[in-house]
């Protein structure tokens, strides 16, 4: 990745930084920008929290499946 991709990605990542509104449509940063961003945050269930743990997990069967080894 080069430099400029690389600092793109981190503004864009960053919600002091007009990049990370644009890139989810706003045209400038908002008067209160982290209640906003809080806003983005998922509610996840247990199924999906279990599931994400599993396939970080090297010794459960669904961190190779994710990752097209069964």
């Amino acid at each position: 990745m080069s430099k400029h991709q690389n600092d793109n990605r981190s503004n864009q990542l960053n919600p002091n930084n007009i990049n990370y509104w644009k890139s989810r449509g706003y045209t400038q940063i908002p008067d209160h920008p982290f209640d906003v961003a809080k806003s983005f945050k998922k509610q996840w269930s247990k199924h999906e929290l279990d599931n994400r743990a599993n396939q970080l997990n090297p010794q459960h069967p669904a961190y190779w499946k994710s990752r097209g080894f069964l």
